[in-house]
């Protein structure tokens, strides 16, 4: 007879703990995913994510579920690397299941993307993952996130001066991913493995202290350990709170743009008085939400960028502009906060060189379309987004080119002459946006209109009895 094994304090706790493990998935599972339901599960060899595959597999037992596993290759540490994508494999063909696998030099696209390791392996996880969802109409993707991975998140965005958002860490369900494994620490994932015997491979990288992250797990986080041995779970614990914080945030900017902002394409614009009037807190969440409606996240949106953005707002200069790398600026023009996608100056736009207008015809040029019709006196319905100049001569041409400095026309219905670029400011037309306005010139290089806005008083077609050249002009998105 075997003797009877003593059973330990630590030992009867992992017990409970396997077991609550094993009810907290199902019962997650059970809640979001019907029967039948077939779930992406990423996995990629480590203990965290083979614990949860074979929870997931148990639980299929009983509750039907289709599961594809899915393995992206990072190609980083050569044949580790090979071997865990072996240990996926076989492990998948060992559960009956299908299995994806994505090979990415991450390296190469790190350099090409120009974002950290860590960014673009997240990057072409996430794209992978969401790609197997639609390609096996799938109602979720699950990974194996853990309550550590969590409070190291919160930590992370803390130091690199996070809004609330950050704090918020990792939630167990958003926008089709599922986390079940949230609430549950590496220890006991570990260790889980160990009493089902669940085989898999530890990523030497992860002990790399000079990484940031694994400074915090291996560094920083046991220091704040000796003063709070609870740490993990309290902190990953206030992740709810904040998340709760946000989401009242995010209800309540987006109630603001949805009542005072315009969105068009690739634009965002907010008047600035009522922005400025409102609580600090909720400005950088319109921020964030303005950011996020563009880019889907706010991963790579930090606070000390959002202050920049805050504070060239409170200034509510005209014509000054910030700009965070290619993926969002900021221009104040005449009391509006015009937030667009990409760098404005970048776009292409009008040069000083002259192009012959067809006429009639169309043309397009960078930032929008010409239109040009010939009548025989102003039409009695004129178009909108459009100038009539006399056509004094038959052979009469035009062109258009970009405002030049210096440019003067005698504006129609005014006195004398005026600075097209006086007239500008005059309009409040946004500095970002006047290359793109075509002054249109006739051969002798003198100006006849302003764009749609305003004609020399030269070419008035009232003034002469000759056919009328209709010049309408119309913006790309039109």
């Amino acid at each position: 007879m075997k003797p009877i094994k003593k059973q330990t304090k630590k030992t009867k706790r992992m017990e409970d703990v396997t077991h609550i493990l094993e009810n907290t998935v199902e019962s997650i599972i059970e809640h979001y995913c019907e029967e039948n339901s077939t779930l992406i599960v990423g996995v990629s060899g480590g203990s965290d994510s083979m614990a949860l595959l074979s929870l997931l597999k148990k639980i299929s037992m009983s509750y039907p579920l289709r599961l594809i596993v899915a393995h992206v290759n990072h190609q980083l540490r050569g044949k580790a690397s090979d071997l865990d994508e072996k240990l996926v494999r076989s492990t998948a063909k060992r559960y009956k299941l299908e299995c994806e696998v994505e090979r990415v030099n991450i390296l190469a696209y790190s350099k090409s993307q120009k974002l950290t390791l860590e960014e673009a392996g997240r990057d072409v996880r996430r794209a992978f993952f969401f790609r197997l969802r639609e390609q096996y109409a799938a109602t979720h993707i699950l990974t194996a996130h853990h309550r550590d991975d969590n409070v190291e998140t919160m930590l992370f965005n803390m130091i690199r001066g996070s809004s609330v958002r950050g704090l918020s860490g990792i939630q167990m369900i958003t926008k089709g991913m599922i986390r079940p494994i949230l609430d549950f620490g590496k220890e006991e994932l570990l260790d889980y493995c160990e009493r089902k015997n669940i085989p898999f491979r530890e990523d030497a990288t992860n002990k790399d202290t000079t990484i940031t992250r694994n400074y915090i797990r291996h560094i920083l986080i046991p220091v704040i350990e000796k003063l709070n041995p609870s740490f993990r779970s309290s902190f990953h614990e206030k992740s709810f709170y904040f998340a709760e914080i946000d989401e009242m945030l995010s209800f309540l900017a987006l109630d603001f743009i949805k009542q005072f902002c315009q969105i068009s394409g690739n634009e965002v614009t907010c008047p600035i008085s009522p922005l400025k009037g409102l609580f600090p807190t909720l400005q950088k969440s319109i921020i964030q939400s303005i950011y996020e409606i563009f880019h889907g996240s706010t991963e790579q949106l930090s606070g000390d960028q959002i202050t920049d953005f805050l504070d060239l707002i409170q200034k509510e200069r005209t014509g000054s502009e910030k700009i965070l790398g290619n993926r969002l600026s900021l221009s104040i023009s005449y009391g509006k906060a015009h937030f667009q996608k990409e760098k404005s100056y970048e776009k292409p736009h009008l040069t000083e060189e002259i192009i012959l207008l067809p006429m009639p015809g169309s043309l397009s040029f960078p930032g929008g379309k010409i239109i040009t019709r010939i009548h025989n006196k102003i039409p009695k319905k004129t178009k909108k987004n459009a100038v009539y100049i006399s056509l004094r001569k038959p052979d009469n041409q035009f062109y258009i080119r970009s405002v030049k400095d210096g440019d003067r026309f005698h504006p129609a219905g005014m006195e004398g002459s005026k600075k097209v670029q006086d007239f500008f400011v005059d309009k409040k037309i946004r500095r970002d946006m006047r290359k793109n306005i075509p002054i249109i010139v006739d051969e002798n290089g003198r100006i006849v209109a302003v764009g749609r806005y305003r004609i020399d008083k030269g070419a008035d077609p009232k003034l002469f009895e000759s056919p009328v050249i209709e010049i309408q002009i119309l913006d790309e998105n039109a």
